[in-house]
């Protein structure tokens, strides 16, 4: 099992302007910039064209509660921008909302700060929503406020007593392409959701985030995984695994207070239905989980140049995880989401 290392002050070195690549115990810096991002010592990003081909920057929370799960994000690119929340009940096995929104990049703003001082919201007046992710500076957590459609969600997700998240900083194989981020589960939620005109309180829930901030290829692929839950013996359990793009370094279990580091995660499913059962697991079988899909957020854009196929399907987890030193957690019906991304951007 890999080491996880202290976070660097900065994701760049001062001085080359080199990706300071790794993976990280405490998440990202406190502070993201790619301005000085730098090959062969000649700026890369000195173009403006170079800048909106491929930056990209999105939030996405997570929040588990009872029977709902609710999924939220504020996807920004350098020429567009989107949004989406939906949320799902695992009692009706079904999906009580799903609003997706569209609009241009002056829409949404995604800022440098992933925890203290993080500030992200999508406004559409054009579709009368809005989503916003705010951590003041000296908070412990953060809050996430819905206007879409009709969801209305105001929570607290406070990190005060949750594990450290897991930074990574990844040089992506070509000159210019590097990609940030960093993954936090097991917050304390507080606050309430109304969806459909059903009121639901959020007390007593787990809330998570992926915040990522990247120059990326303009052809970009993965399958992802992420739940939250408790297993059957108690413990508070987070998960987040990916195939594909970043990889092993930001696979991560969480347990409690404790965050693990985990190997590259493998997905068995069946893309053209993939309302059936995945089977989740990582390179060394340590995590053997199915997955049963009880709805699915999908989107799907072809406009010519730009082409995303995606789909979220959200549901319920159930199998094993192993740690070394410890009891295999067993995992019944735990709610989440597993995910398929093919984008050309």
């Amino acid at each position: 099992m890999r080491t996880l290392e202290a976070p660097p002050s900065s994701v760049l070195h001062p001085l080359s302007g080199a990706v300071l690549a790794g993976s990280f115990r405490g998440g990202l810096p406190p502070r993201v910039d790619l301005a000085a991002l730098e090959v062969g010592g000649l700026p890369v990003i000195g173009g403006h064209l170079f800048r909106v081909a491929h930056e990209k920057r999105w939030i996405y929370a997570a929040i588990a509660a009872g029977d709902l799960f609710v999924g939220a994000a504020i996807i920004k690119l350098g020429y567009a921008s989107s949004a989406f929340v939906f949320a799902f009940d695992r009692a009706s096995g079904r999906m009580l909302a799903d609003v997706s929104l569209l609009g241009p990049a002056a829409f949404a703003s995604v800022n440098g700060s992933p925890r203290e001082g993080a500030s992200s919201r999508f406004s559409s007046p054009l579709q009368r929503a809005s989503i916003t992710w705010t951590r003041a500076a000296g908070a412990s957590g953060y809050s996430l406020a819905v206007r879409a459609g009709d969801v209305v969600i105001d929570a607290h997700l406070d990190g005060s007593s949750a594990p450290p998240p897991i930074g990574v900083v990844a040089s992506l194989g070509a000159p210019g392409l590097v990609n940030t981020t960093e993954k936090g589960a097991l917050l304390a939620v507080t606050g309430s959701a109304t969806v459909a005109n059903r009121r639901f309180t959020l007390d007593g829930g787990l809330g998570g985030y992926d915040y990522t901030h990247g120059y990326l290829a303009r052809r970009t692929a993965w399958k992802w995984a992420y739940l939250l839950g408790r297993a059957e013996s108690g413990e508070r359990v987070g998960l987040n695994l990916v195939e594909g793009f970043v990889g092993e370094p930001e696979c991560a279990l969480w347990i409690d207070g404790a965050l693990h580091p985990l190997a590259e995660g493998r997905f068995t499913f069946d893309a053209k239905h993939p309302g059936d059962p995945w089977i989740v697991r990582t390179a060394d079988d340590s995590v053997d989980l199915r997955f049963e899909p009880g709805a699915i957020h999908q989107e799907h854009k072809n406009f010519g140049v730009i082409t995303s196929r995606f789909i979220q399907p959200v549901g319920c987890f159930s199998g094993t995880i192993r740690v070394p030193g410890r009891d295999p957690l067993v995992l019944a019906r735990a709610l989440g989401v597993v995910e398929d991304q093919d984008v050309l951007w």
